[in-house]
């Protein structure tokens, strides 16, 4: 969808310490998809974690140079079938070294 739209989208981006879901940036933004199971856990807990999973991984590092707006976002879906529980996201100002 978000290719559709001329976004340009990676996914299962690899660094040193693993692979991040998926990646989209814009002109002025960086996208950081994490998704994951909740399996039966409680909604803000693994968002939450998810988003410290972004940090402890560096998935954002290579991205600190570019000047873009850096927007981090877990994505947790229902273990139980349900599709998608909620999302939580944060946004850090521009991203600059």
């Amino acid at each position: 969808m978000f290719r559709m739209t001329g976004y340009n989208v990676v996914s299962e981006l690899q660094n040193v310490a693993g692979r991040s879901d998926v990646i989209v940036t814009t002109k002025d933004s960086v996208f950081i998809f994490e998704l994951k199971m909740d399996r039966g856990e409680d909604f803000e807990k693994v968002a939450d974690l998810v988003l410290s999973q972004i940090d402890a991984n560096g998935y954002s590092e290579r991205f600190t140079v570019s000047g873009k707006k850096m927007h981090k976002i877990a994505v947790v879906f229902s273990s139980g079938g349900k599709g998608i529980v909620g999302w939580k996201s944060l946004q850090v100002e521009s991203c600059t070294s």
